[in-house]
């Protein structure tokens, strides 16, 4: 998924035809803020983002979908509060 379709597509409730995609509604709060603080241009500025990002993705009804699609979808940026390094680490796990 693209960083529009992180915030737009997704976040409208709209999947492409062939996707498994989560569906949302349009209700959750990363449709109303700008897709730049969810997709970080290197680790450091990462960590930083998700710290102001963690509490709005915390308030959001769709935290576990959105997870579950980034971890099993290999997505970059921040999704459901996670770096995509945290969700690497959260792959292994589930493998080991």
């Amino acid at each position: 998924m693209t960083q529009t379709a992180h915030a737009m597509r997704g976040a409208s409730g709209k999947r492409t035809s062939g996707t498994n995609a989560p569906f949302f509604d349009g209700t959750q709060p990363c449709r109303e803020i700008g897709s730049d603080l969810f997709f970080p241009k290197d680790s450091s500025e990462a960590l930083k983002l998700k710290e102001l990002v963690k509490p709005i993705c915390r308030s959001c009804q769709f935290s576990s979908p959105c997870l579950e699609w980034a971890v099993e979808n290999y997505e970059v940026g921040i999704w459901s509060g996670t770096t995509e390094a945290e969700r690497q680490r959260i792959r292994r796990k589930k493998i080991s």
